[in-house]
């Protein structure tokens, strides 16, 4: 098997991968509420996937150097997502659910084998420009699960996407069997060479960074604003096409960021773009209750998330060497890991005891602080 048919096995995937983590995403919360479940409960099952990846992330990712088995990491986390998903169609206790979230949140913590062995392919100098092609094959799979889960949700209820997530982790699995890996550079195993990553102070400016993007994107993109869309009168098909609108500006925009945008730009200016976005997409559903206007919403947050994760990404394989890449991302995905476990229990919090309104405005306010400190950190930091 060549080179570029094993890339383009890795690539079918990446794809299949995150359409199984995420068919039933929009209609996660929906649905756990048809089952009674109140909006502290929901945004706790919801943070727990995040939970997982805080603790799994960076002993997957040191395991991953250690005996170079990227392969295998990738393959067990198609096969945790398609598990989850299988179990999840018939769950209905919290328990039950709950263990299938950190199966989902197993299977998303493997992402750093992807986007390392991804960035394998691609000379060093070509960090951006294969993080934003691994970022964009990422959302070619959220896009296809969404387009999936607006065919399903609108026709047979929010349970079918679940079916979907199911049958696209299967051919991710398969996928990945027949990838044949290309060999990466590797030196022994040490904790004193893990612990000089995991102390990087890049790769800790860009965890914390990541945590604030994370944050938002689970508290409302993957969370709640389907949720508020669904209060405020959306059919199950504006539903879908909210999160639709999320993923495929990314698809669409990946070539023009990846190549233009992120080289013209310093990174701390794009930075700040990317995460000026995400507060004006959060004060647009603060301050709307019409939800065909949440579509707005969705393109500027899928537009800042495309620059903030593929400029993120890219710093952290670009300040480690190559050996040490899946204990630097798995260092940088456990972090943000807080951030996506945090997100959904502390907006369910303030939805529960103030309201919808409330809790945008803060995740406008938390947005807007990170885009003013990042611009100047990163000019601290000499972030290249």
């Amino acid at each position: 098997m060549n080179k570029k048919t094993s890339r383009n096995l890795l690539c079918i995937a990446i794809i299949f991968f995150w359409a199984s983590e995420y068919c039933h995403t929009p209609y996660f919360a929906p649905y756990l509420q048809s089952l009674g479940f109140g909006a502290n409960l929901i945004g706790f099952m919801t943070g727990v996937y995040g939970f997982t990846q805080i603790f799994a992330r960076i002993p997957i990712g040191m395991v991953t150097d250690a005996f170079s088995c990227y392969k295998k990491t990738i393959l067990f986390g198609c096969i945790a997502t398609t598990i989850s998903s299988f179990f999840l169609m018939f769950a209905t206790s919290f328990v039950a659910i709950i263990i299938c979230r950190v199966l989902a949140g197993l299977a998303a913590s493997t992402w750093l084998a992807f986007s390392v062995l991804y960035n394998a392919y691609f000379k060093d100098d070509e960090s951006v420009r294969a993080m934003t092609n691994v970022n964009a094959f990422s959302n070619g799979g959220k896009l296809l699960a969404f387009f999936l889960g607006i065919l399903t949700a609108s026709f047979f209820g929010y349970k079918i996407p679940l079916l979907c997530s199911f049958l696209t982790g299967l051919v991710a699995i398969v996928a990945v069997i027949l990838l044949k890996p290309i060999s990466i550079q590797r030196e022994s195993f040490s904790f004193s060479h893990a612990a000089k990553v995991i102390k990087n102070p890049i790769v800790i400016f860009s965890s914390i960074l990541a945590i604030m993007m994370q944050f938002y994107m689970q508290a409302t993109v993957f969370s709640f604003t389907s949720s508020r869309a669904r209060e405020c009168g959306a059919s199950s098909f504006l539903i879908g096409a909210i999160s639709l609108t999320f993923t495929i500006i990314q698809v669409l925009a990946a070539p023009y960021i990846g190549k233009k945008f992120l080289v013209k730009n310093e990174k701390g200016k794009s930075l700040f773009i990317g995460y000026s976005l995400l507060g004006i997409a959060s004060l647009l559903i603060a301050l709307i209750k019409e939800p065909i206007f949440y579509l707005i919403s969705s393109l500027l947050a899928g537009f800042g998330n495309l620059i903030i994760n593929g400029l993120l990404m890219a710093i952290v394989v670009s300040c480690v060497s190559e050996e040490k890449r899946s204990t630097a991302m798995g260092t940088y995905q456990a972090i943000y890991g807080i951030g996506m476990s945090l997100g959904p229990v502390v907006l369910g919090k303030i939805i529960t005891n103030y309201s919808y309104e409330s809790a945008y405005l803060f995740t406008t306010l938390l947005m807007a602080l990170t885009a003013l400190l990042s611009w100047p950190l990163a000019r601290k930091l000499k972030v290249k």
